[in-house]
C-alpha cells in the first residue's frame, strides 16, 4: 500500500511539472514575439533624438557607422513620443 504522504508528493510534483511546462511555453512565446519585433537584429538601431528646426532628427554617428549608413541611403523611421522627458535635453 502506498502511504498518503507519497500520494501527496506525487500530486505536488505533477502540479510543479505542469506549471514548469506552462512557464516554458510562455518564455517560448515571448521569445517568438521578440524575434518578430526584430529586437535581436543587427540592422536596427534604437536611440533617442531631439526634434530640431524644420522637424529634423539626427542618427547618432555610432549607429550610422554600425549600420554602414551613407548620405542618400533610405531608412524607415518609426516615431514614438516619450512622456515625462526633459524637452531641453535628450
Amino acid at each position: 500500500m502506498v502511504p498518503d504522504y507519497f500520494k501527496e508528493y506525487q500530486k505536488m510534483w505533477g502540479e510543479f511539472v505542469k506549471i514548469q511546462g506552462e512557464f516554458m511555453e510562455n518564455i517560448t512565446s515571448m521569445l517568438g514575439f521578440a524575434a518578430e519585433m526584430n529586437v535581436f537584429r543587427d540592422d536596427i538601431a534604437v536611440f533617442r533624438a531631439k526634434i530640431q528646426s524644420g522637424g529634423r532628427i539626427s542618427i547618432p554617428e555610432s549607429d550610422r557607422a554600425m549600420m554602414d549608413l551613407k548620405e542618400g541611403d533610405i531608412v524607415k523611421v518609426i516615431v514614438v513620443k516619450e512622456k515625462g522627458g526633459d524637452k531641453n535635453g535628450v
